[in-house]
């Protein structure tokens, strides 16, 4: 069964790139792979609950999918243009950011993998601050699962272990993806903003 690179990216703050992608196999061609990839990122970030928290200066511009060969090498990639916008007006710092963590079989570390989504907006806090909402997370949850319902039936995510693994996986196997979950707290992917100069204001001596 082909091996195949998926990738979505935007901007935040009309500046700074973001993006995630996830390793997948698939009996489909790698343009109705893209077809379905580009549909299920679509449905994640126009689900309503999460678009509502999602700041109106991220937006995804466009995904790819690219077939990898037998070491995992993109060979051929087929590419959809995106025009998708969140539709809060404040945005929680960029470099912020939310995850969504993707579980196999294995127990270990090398069983899980990550997604980094784009920050979110100031909406998404919990009443007291420091954490997000119950009802943020759940909108997250809901929007994770509209990209699954159109996405599983036809692709399987897997993590790939490039290296192979003190457990004895062999370098360049892959282990299936079979549960997610996101948790209420928030992380930070610097580089997202790494480029960002502040504006200072001097004290006075």
């Amino acid at each position: 069964m082909p091996n195949y690179l998926l990738h979505a990216s935007g901007q935040i703050g009309g500046a700074f790139p973001w993006s995630l992608r996830m390793y997948a196999t698939s009996s489909g061609s790698e343009a109705s792979v893209e077809t379905t990839w580009s549909s299920g990122i679509a449905a994640l970030f126009n689900s309503t609950g999460f678009n509502g928290i999602l700041p109106n200066t991220v937006n995804v511009s466009s995904t790819y999918t690219s077939t990898m060969d037998a070491n995992w090498k993109q060979t051929t990639k087929t590419t959809t243009s995106a025009a998708l916008t969140g539709g809060a007006a404040q945005s929680l710092p960029w470099h912020v950011c939310e995850v969504v963590t993707w579980r196999t079989a294995l127990a270990t570390r090398y069983g899980r993998g990550r997604w980094y989504l784009p920050c979110l907006s100031s909406g998404a806090l919990a009443t007291a601050g420091g954490k997000m909402s119950a009802t943020a997370q759940t909108d997250i949850v809901t929007a994770v699962n509209a990209l699954l319902a159109i996405t599983v039936p036809s692709i399987q995510f897997v993590i790939l272990h490039r290296r192979g693994t003190k457990g004895g996986l062999a370098p360049l196997s892959t282990t299936p993806i079979i549960a997610g979950d996101v948790p209420d707290g928030f992380d930070t992917q610097r580089r997202r903003a790494d480029k960002y100069v502040p504006a200072r204001t001097s004290l006075t001596f």
